[in-house]
């Protein structure tokens, strides 16, 4: 209420469950990037850390091009997983998900990361993902420097890890193997320069 509080017209608040619902649904049904364009179109977006908007058109062409091969992945693996390291609103991902369900693909075998930079963009990427039932974890941090200042998985994420388990778990199992590796061939020089014998 203390939110409520701050508008004098009280009318703008109560229109705001009529405007979530309109968003709601739209995104719901996809074919477009209903944040992205309402953020270009109201000129939110911050031109000093370089967004855009990207038509929904050139981001669906993107994806067309880039998961022809999604249906094999997923025969492969049981899921396909997709990063988007400068996500803005999640247009790339809502027209990935657009394409997988085109190729007669579920969502349910789809697992999303998006990082973005600027909380208020990652906010409506959160949104735009939960509302298009995108499966995944939401970062708002910097992908080249690797800095997460906070994330929040969708509701969708629980879905998909009690259907699938965790994402990563066949690369988190292959670092673990390969660390392993490497402390016993450690432990080996070392026990070898102990008994002054030569290395391998």
């Amino acid at each position: 209420m203390q939110a409520v509080a701050r508008y004098r017209n009280k009318d703008e608040v109560r229109k705001m469950p009529e405007l979530l619902a309109i968003a709601s649904t739209v995104i719901g049904t996809g074919g477009l990037d209903f944040m992205g364009q309402v953020a270009g179109e109201l000129g939110a977006l911050d031109a000093g850390l370089g967004q855009f908007f990207t038509p929904y058109e050139v981001s669906h062409l993107i994806a067309v091009m880039n998961l022809g091969d999604a249906a094999s992945v997923i025969a492969e693996h049981g899921f396909i997983t997709i990063q988007e390291p400068a996500a803005g609103a999640g247009g790339m991902l809502v027209a990935a998900a657009d394409t997988l369900e085109a190729e007669g693909l579920s969502l349910d075998d789809a697992w999303m990361e998006a990082i973005e930079l600027s909380r208020s963009t990652f906010y409506m990427l959160y949104v735009q993902l939960a509302l298009r039932g995108i499966a995944g974890r939401v970062i708002c941090g910097n992908a080249l420097s690797c800095e997460t200042f906070i994330s929040a998985f969708t509701p969708a994420a629980a879905c998909f890890v009690a259907r699938h388990g965790h994402p990563f778990a066949r690369q988190i199992a292959a670092e673990k193997a390969a660390e392993d590796t490497a402390r016993k061939k450690a432990d080996l020089i070392a026990m070898l320069e102990i008994q002054h014998m030569p290395a391998i």
